[in-house]
């Protein structure tokens, strides 16, 4: 029932790649046009998305919680970094796939993928563990990440404020703030930005679709590089995480479950995104996101089991 509950997820938001395929394959959407829609998912969709999943109840509790999870989930980041910068020069990878390395390393699918896993596992009481995280990723996303993905592609990445403030990183800064001033946006305009956030796991999905129906089969299946980073994304992060949480909790409850889950993540869908807003390493992005998800069927099942035992 537990394996069947993960797979279901996975395997609902795996289909939304298909449309995507089939626009691409009957020439339905130009590549300007799947351009548009990205931008329309990176300064719009997300952006709410964020919002929406900050839109819970703030107490001392959730203040405590939130303190271990960020203290746990900084620790697991350094330790991820720690390692990802020798294995990314380990696979004899160019410089500007190291740096895209590092962040799909870093930063998996917590929000597209890991949301409804989550909630499918653990049900509603989880879902705010699963927002917290969401929301550390996504500071990290839009700093650090952005960095990185610049970096790949070879963009100036000259250090200023402005060059950060991106729509996803406001979007971040308004959820915190309603989050800690513990504010509740007027239901009209909260039912909105939920409808507007609900569309970004589809629409992110289709872009990934558009994208992978331009590569050959043997691209996406036949680039041993792409499997040397799906080992370390599917197995070793989510070892790295478990470990982490096994030394510094003691034990696994709801949240530190929830939290090694959110790390056993595929590649996050973003990593796509990105690359393609920044003109980077857009194959080898997409590739390692689709088979990252797909792979992730057999690994996410297993991490859960584990963390039963």
């Amino acid at each position: 029932m537990l394996v069947w509950s993960i797979l279901r997820s996975l395997v609902m938001i795996f289909i939304l790649i298909i449309p995507g395929v089939i626009f691409k394959k009957a020439n339905l959407l130009s590549d300007d046009q799947a351009a548009g829609l990205n931008s329309f998912v990176v300064n719009l969709t997300w952006p709410c998305l964020v919002i929406d999943a900050m839109q819970i109840e703030f107490n001392m509790q959730t203040l405590k919680d939130s303190g271990c999870i960020l203290l746990l989930c900084a620790l697991i980041f350094a330790a991820l970094f720690v390692i990802s910068v020798p294995a990314a020069k380990l696979i004899r990878l160019t410089k500007s796939k190291q740096y895209l390395v590092i962040f799909m390393l870093l930063f998996g699918n917590t929000g597209f993928i890991g949301i409804p896993v989550i909630k499918a596992l653990y049900g509603d009481s989880a879902l705010f563990f699963a927002a917290i995280i969401e929301l550390i990723n996504d500071i990290l996303l839009f700093t650090v990440g952005i960095l990185l993905i610049q970096l790949s592609a070879g963009v100036n990445t000259k250090m200023n404020f402005k060059q950060f403030l991106s729509p996803g990183l406001i979007g971040v800064i308004i959820g915190l703030a309603l989050f800690l001033l513990d504010i509740r946006l007027p239901s009209l305009l909260a039912g909105s930005i939920e409808m507007i956030g609900n569309a970004t796991t589809p629409l992110t999905m289709f872009v990934i679709g558009f994208q992978v129906a331009g590569l050959k089969i043997k691209e996406v299946v036949g680039d041993w590089q792409v499997y040397a980073v799906l080992t370390l994304r599917l197995l070793a992060v989510p070892v790295v995480a478990l470990l982490v949480v096994k030394l510094f909790a003691g034990e696994f409850s709801l949240m530190e479950k929830v939290l090694v889950i959110s790390f056993a993540m595929p590649a996050a869908a973003v990593s796509a995104i990105f690359s393609q807003q920044y003109h980077g390493e857009i194959a080898f992005a997409t590739k390692s996101v689709l088979l990252s998800t797909v792979f992730s069927l057999l690994t996410i099942p297993i991490f859960a089991i584990i963390l039963e035992l």
